[in-house]
């Protein structure tokens, strides 16, 4: 949970629905992958800088979500 310099809390995942053969189209996002639950993930504060949340169409193919107690929650 460490990137640099900066910690980053579990909770402030967001998860992407990209499968992991799909690897190089996360990475353009700069997203890290969670082998705890294989799933691609972005920091909150990296999400809100890729536009995804911007872009209706692919907010809705990547379904962004947060997990809390094991429990998909829609961002």
């Amino acid at each position: 949970m460490f990137k640099g310099q900066k910690t980053y809390p579990a909770c402030d995942r967001i998860y992407l629905n990209i499968k992991y053969g799909e690897h190089v189209r996360a990475k353009s996002y700069n997203c890290l992958w969670d082998s705890r639950i294989n799933k691609w993930y972005f920091h909150e504060d990296d999400y809100d800088k890729s536009g995804i949340k911007i872009d209706t169409a692919l907010h809705e193919e990547l379904c962004p979500h947060m997990m809390l107690d094991d429990v998909a929650v829609l961002v």
